[in-house]
């Protein structure tokens, strides 16, 4: 809104007119101004890197949506890093189908185009294959992915470098460094998205934090298959909300119960942003369920992500289970760095620590860390990773035996500190047998 300076009149009562007149006149256009800058604003397309997903942008969605737009507004291209599910061609061709959409049900122009890592190649891939093509995308932001000589497809072009990337540019688009922040850290921190916000609107965000709604707030999101992002097939997902200090569910049934589309979508279903949340993914055909723990959305997230294995497949198959332990994913879009002195972060499950020198250095890039009783010996050793975990992109792994009952009537307590300062945060769920339960505890990958 511009201000306008006004002469008030003389006289305290003139004084005292004019500011109510004011103040009137400013209350009745706030609506038609907000509704005039909305009007402005473009539907984003994030696509994400290798053995990524939507999620990696759920936090830049919800930071866009704290300062005016639409949730509805930004979406995810998720596909199969690996090329098994699909090709890169039926990757654009999905691009087409999705800008189309949103284009058609927002009224825009273009959209704006987000990629990183990976997704810098597919996103250059696409602005580069046809001038058609380049004419549907207004900016087009790429993320500590790859080089170019010139703006893709002539396209306005912004590039967000991270750590070790210094001397890495696009000819002629405006490169912004960031040489503290790590690869995934780059996708979503709050540098990166104040400089998307000013680049696509030429005006700084008002807040580059998530600012929490109050009332209801609407919940969707996607259950997947890990790396591939295909649907889980039959499968339901329940939810819970839990209490945080006991990880006990607060009513016996579900708050909501989905089956999960052909897409691996559900939702929305309506929410609150303060509260704490269990999905219990299952599949149809197996006794395994998987439990997905939740920090507080703190507004409306269409982004969730239900990232899981087929029982007895991929990632899952390096998991040992049995009755007597615990086996749980720790997870967030941001890398574990253990080995940083006081710029670590620190993970404790039960007390011990899990971030470490030994498990999470700054170049592991780990923003996934699984702990389970790796021999089934009921010892634990904390101080190092181990197996193909060490190997795998954003992965590790902690021998940890942390004890389980049938019923699940003990806990286990996480707590996180995030590198940077903030709160510890603190979530107790229950001790799951890893022999028929897998857990994941998804933590937010900013300070609040």
């Amino acid at each position: 809104m511009r201000h306008v300076k006004r002469i008030p009149p003389p006289g305290a009562l003139r004084r005292v007119l004019g500011l109510l007149t004011a103040v009137v006149l400013l209350t009745a256009l706030a609506p038609a101004v907000g509704a005039a800058a909305r009007a402005t604003l473009r539907p984003i397309v994030f696509v994400h890197g290798f053995f990524g997903s939507g999620s990696q942008f759920a936090t830049q969605a919800k930071r866009f949506a704290s300062n005016g737009y639409p949730a509805s507004y930004i979406e995810f291209e998720e596909y199969d890093s690996l090329f098994a599910e699909n090709s890169r061609e039926d990757v654009l061709a999905s691009l087409d189908r999705r800008i189309a959409r949103l284009k058609a049900a927002t009224g825009a122009d273009k959209v704006e185009l987000v990629g990183h890592s990976l997704g810098t190649a597919i996103s250059q891939e696409y602005l580069n294959s046809s001038p058609s093509r380049a004419a549907n995308v207004a900016h087009y932001v790429n993320i500590d992915g790859a080089t170019a000589g010139s703006p893709p497809g002539g396209v306005p072009t912004l590039a967000v470098w991270a750590e070790g990337r210094g001397s890495s540019s696009i000819r002629g688009a405006t490169n912004v460094y960031l040489p503290n922040e790590s690869h995934v850290e780059n996708a979503s921190s709050p540098a990166t998205f104040a400089a998307m916000y000013e680049f696509f609107t030429g005006q700084k965000p008002r807040t580059t934090d998530v600012v929490p709604e109050s009332g209801q707030i609407q919940l969707a999101g996607r259950a997947v298959r890990f790396p591939s992002n295909a649907s889980p097939g039959d499968a339901v997902v329940d939810v819970f909300e839990i209490d945080p200090a006991t990880g006990r569910r607060t009513t016996a049934q579900p708050i909501r119960s989905m089956r999960v589309a052909a897409d691996g979508s559900f939702g929305p279903f309506p929410g609150r942003g303060d509260a704490y949340y269990e999905f219990l993914l299952t599949r149809a055909g197996t006794d395994q369920q998987h439990h997905l723990y939740f920090e507080p959305f703190r507004r409306t997230d269409l982004g969730i992500r239900l990232l899981s294995s087929n029982p007895g497949e991929g990632i899952d198959r390096l998991i040992q289970r049995g009755r007597n332990h615990v086996a749980l994913l720790a997870y967030r879009n941001k890398e574990w760095w253990g080995d940083q002195g006081s710029n670590s972060d620190t993970l404790t499950v039960n007390g011990v620590s899990i971030v470490n020198e030994g498990t999470a250095p700054r170049d592991g890039r780990a923003i996934g860390i699984f702990a389970f009783d790796r021999f089934s010996d009921r010892r634990s050793n904390p101080g190092r990773s181990f197996g193909l975990f060490n190997v795998l992109p954003f992965m590790s792994a902690v021998d940890l035996y942390v004890p389980a009952s049938a019923t699940a009537n003990g806990t286990v307590t996480l707590s996180v500190t995030q590198r940077g300062g903030g709160r510890p945060t603190r979530l107790t769920i229950p001790n799951w047998p890893s022999a028929n339960h897998t857990i994941t505890v998804c933590f937010n990958d900013y300070v609040s």
